[in-house]
């Protein structure tokens, strides 16, 4: 409901009053089915009674999340971060300020559940206290079925995605057992962070900004090739980087009993590098209001996915790594070439810049790790001298290309008021 909230255009009013009492309800649905299936949860997942009262007293988190999910959204809309990040600084400390006391005091795990009840109450008063708009009884049948079909296509991709982050988890488990799964989800988490850490704050800036500029599509198709070719620049020599120094990164962060380790690593900050790529786009289906873009593909990609997974699961783990990339490759393909086809831009301009890009990083991080074999360095020593010298010479390229003007031309879109 956030996301067609932020981009809906007009009757917002109508919109927001609608979203939250979707919300409110399905809130209430959920909790309750969490509270009456909260023993059987318990003891199927969990194995552990103690499970039971804690997921209890829980679906209130559920009710408060639902309460203030619209105000969160009209503060993306009205592009205000500002005031959300004083909201999240201001409550992000509460949860550690209660639980502290109270596990001090004896309250064991209890102190958890109440700290993370409190912070997300606190969150709930104070987003309610700064957003001007307010909840009202009336409802629009014809507001409310709009929002409701852009809500539950988002709703589709968001259940697709799920699939697409923890199936392979699911089959690896299944077929090449616990100490593989181990090894996949350490180097997956550990390639995951660092994107996370580049890229998500965008994210949500990207899409309100969008949503706003929505109906002129030549001002999105500027700013979309502008910030594909920025995303290019940071994901692609970040992900060849990690690629050539996986096996260091293995050695020197996690030693010896995570053996095999830096294969992964190198394989899937591979896959990242290409997959930012189309992060990009489900921002644009759902800024245009069509969001069911991005489930038919993620849907019909499935095809293609799952028994691949189940081929590769059973030859052994590289293999599965391998695999992963080359998939996500070819999906990001069938992206790139949907976006280039709505906004009208050129797909082999963006696939030769690409290939430029990837070919510098690649070129900078291994001439770096020759030199750092050539001199006989000391392995960490090696690698932060070639994080350095491929970061600056990256930088040096940017500017000899004439890439700087893609941040002027970033900075003039961004100030442009619809």
């Amino acid at each position: 409901m956030g996301k067609a909230l932020i981009q809906r255009q007009k009757d917002i009013e109508e919109a927001a009053n609608a979203a939250f009492w979707i919300n409110m309800c399905f809130g209430g649905l959920i909790a309750g089915l969490l509270y009456l299936f909260a023993q059987s949860i318990a003891h199927i997942f969990f194995q552990d009674e103690r499970v039971t009262a804690v997921l209890e007293v829980m679906t209130l988190q559920i009710l408060l999340g639902a309460s203030s999910s619209v105000h969160t959204a009209l503060l993306l809309k009205e592009m205000n971060f500002k005031k959300l990040f004083w909201v999240r600084f201001s409550t992000v400390s509460m949860p550690g300020i209660a639980s502290i006391p109270l596990a001090l005091c004896g309250w064991g795990y209890w102190a958890l559940v109440c700290g993370a009840l409190l912070g997300q109450f606190a969150q709930v008063v104070m987003l309610w206290r700064l957003s001007r708009w307010k909840p009202k009884i009336q409802i629009s049948k014809q507001v409310t079925r709009e929002i409701s079909i852009f809500g539950a296509w988002v709703s589709a991709t968001g259940l697709l995605n799920w699939f697409y982050a923890w199936g392979d988890t699911l089959v690896i488990g299944r077929f090449l057992g616990m100490h593989d799964l181990g090894l996949y989800r350490m180097g997956h988490q550990f390639s995951d962070l660092i994107y996370v850490i580049i890229f998500s704050p965008i994210l949500p800036v990207l899409y309100s900004y969008l949503s706003l500029i929505s109906h002129d599509l030549r001002h999105m198709s500027f700013l979309v090739e502008r910030m594909l070719k920025l995303t290019m620049w940071i994901s692609f020599p970040v992900g060849a980087f990690l690629f050539i120094f996986g096996g260091s990164i293995e050695r020197l962060a996690f030693g010896s009993e995570w053996a095999g380790l830096g294969i992964v690593i190198c394989y899937l900050s591979l896959r990242q590098s290409f997959a930012w790529m189309s992060s990009v786009n489900g921002e644009v289906y759902r800024a245009i209001g069509r969001p069911q873009y991005e489930s038919i593909i993620l849907l019909a990609s499935l095809v293609i996915y799952i028994p691949s997974y189940l081929i590769l699961a059973k030859i052994n783990l590289t293999a599965f790594v391998y695999g992963r990339l080359v998939l996500v490759i070819m999906s990001m393909m069938c992206h790139l070439w949907l976006i280039c086809m709505i906004l009208k831009l050129s797909i082999r301009s963006l696939l030769s810049y690409g290939c430029l890009i990837i070919g510098l990083g690649f070129v900078f991080a291994m001439s770096a790790n020759f030199v750092t074999i050539f001199f006989h360095m000391s392995e960490l020593l090696g690698l932060v001298l070639s994080f350095t010298a491929s970061f600056f010479s990256l930088i040096i390229s940017f500017v000899l290309l004439g890439q700087n003007s893609l941040l002027k031309e970033l900075k003039i879109c961004f100030s442009r008021s619809s």
